[in-house]
């Protein structure tokens, strides 16, 4: 059975059950919530090391065939230009459907837990490198800088580095069976999350203050798959069908989700872009945990939109110029300062947006406190789904994708 099927299915399943599963009287209680926080787990299991070795390996393939700058450059101005459309489009839904106001209640601040940039530094270069190896699980960052520092020292003496590079090709290899197995059976475990994200969403007292941001958040999510991103695919992309492309990543679009975890779905989309779009290894290691970690568009669209709704809910006067020029410009800033945030981005780069717009609104993120799921799961299909289309773009400008046709897709 192919592999965006089994997610498909496991998925609609999961959902079913969400249906008709009893509610807890707390989400922190939920037996099956615990068991979704075991899949998340399952899902990364081989992540780490994989991106470590493949990272390596694939720098120095890029170096032999001196296509490095231009996949670097190629990825991080597609990822900047992809960032900003998508901001672009929120603040165009949010001004076209001009929802209403949500009534402002005293919620109780919780601690969001957010890296400072020194923290960031800080364990990117410690004083004991080895200190990296054994790193949090939330924070890929330095493990990438390290591979990519290997990566593009190997080349210096090909005669003394090649055991090495063998070596970390292997490993590559090794983990990446180890991660299409997880993938195998996450078919099973999509059942699970699909069901404990239905039970959050249940658990959303007075869920019809809050319909308009789902209905906002759908409608644009809806527009950039099926306007925005086939556009850019038909035209920068060879005048081909861009659906087939967008089809061909649909299952690490379902598992970012229901995950609302961009680190989850990096391990999907690392073997759905390979088999499915033709994008080889040297380009899909390196590009695809940067994306993870700063390629966050949809992210940002969805921070832009939910602090629009902020806006509208503490002030009765409509949205000036200035405050569009604001956010579009910090939503779009701030959504590359999210490495160590896989699972909460959207909710972290709102709670920064508040902070730094002060006037009262320091807390304003509170309001849309009870439909974090709803935040986390659009903004992560979208980031992982922009991601892995700009990973095809890059390899296709770079003469480097292999052709696949949709019938042979896993």
């Amino acid at each position: 059975m192919k592999v965006w099927l089994k997610l498909l299915l496991g998925a609609a399943l999961g959902v079913a059950l969400g249906l008709f599963l009893p509610l807890p009287a707390r989400a922190e209680t939920s037996l099956l919530l615990q068991i979704g926080d075991f899949i998340l787990s399952l899902g990364r299991y081989a992540l780490f090391p994989l991106v470590f070795f493949s990272t390596a390996v694939a720098l120095n393939d890029l170096q032999r065939d001196k296509k490095l700058w231009g996949v670097l450059v190629r990825s991080v101005t597609y990822m900047v230009l992809g960032t900003l459309a998508l901001v672009l489009v929120g603040a165009l839904f949010i001004l076209l459907f001009s929802p209403e106001r949500i009534p402002i209640t005293s919620r109780r601040e919780t601690e969001l837990i957010f890296r400072s940039w020194n923290d960031t530094l800080g364990n990117l270069i410690p004083k004991n490198l080895f200190q990296i190896l054994t790193g949090g699980a939330d924070f890929l960052l330095p493990l990438y800088a390290l591979s990519f520092i290997l990566g593009m020292h190997f080349p210096f003496d090909r005669s003394v580095t090649e055991p090495t590079v063998n070596l970390f090709d292997s490993l590559s290899r090794i983990f990446y069976h180890l991660n299409s197995f997880v993938i195998e059976v996450l078919g099973f475990g999509m059942i699970v999350l699909s069901a404990a994200w239905l039970t959050q969403i249940r658990l959303i007292q007075d869920f019809q203050l809050y319909f308009q941001v789902f209905a906002v958040l759908g409608l644009a999510t809806l527009f950039v798959l099926f306007v925005v991103i086939p556009a850019v695919l038909w035209f920068f992309g060879g005048r081909e069908n861009p659906y087939k492309w967008i089809f061909g990543v649909l299952g690490a679009g379902l598992g970012a989700f229901f995950s609302g975890d961009s680190f989850f779905s990096l391990g999907l989309a690392s073997r759905l872009t390979r088999e499915n779009l033709g994008v080889p290894r040297k380009v899909g290691a390196v590009t695809l945990p940067l994306f993870a970690m700063f390629g966050r568009a949809g992210t940002a669209l969805t921070s832009t939109i939910a602090f629009f709704i902020i806006l509208k809910s503490y002030s009765s006067l409509e949205i000036s110029l200035e405050q569009i020029l604001w956010t579009i410009s910090f939503a779009f800033l701030l959504s590359f300062a999210l490495p160590s945030v896989p699972g909460l981005g959207a909710y972290i780069n709102l709670s920064l947006l508040c902070s730094l717009y002060g006037r009262g609104l320091e807390n304003g993120y509170l309001t849309l406190q009870p439909v974090i799921p709803i935040l986390v799961s659009f903004s992560a299909l979208l980031d992982v789904t922009v991601g892995s289309l700009i990973s095809l773009l890059v390899s296709r400008h770079s003469k480097l994708q292999k052709i696949i046709p949709p019938r042979l897709y896993i």
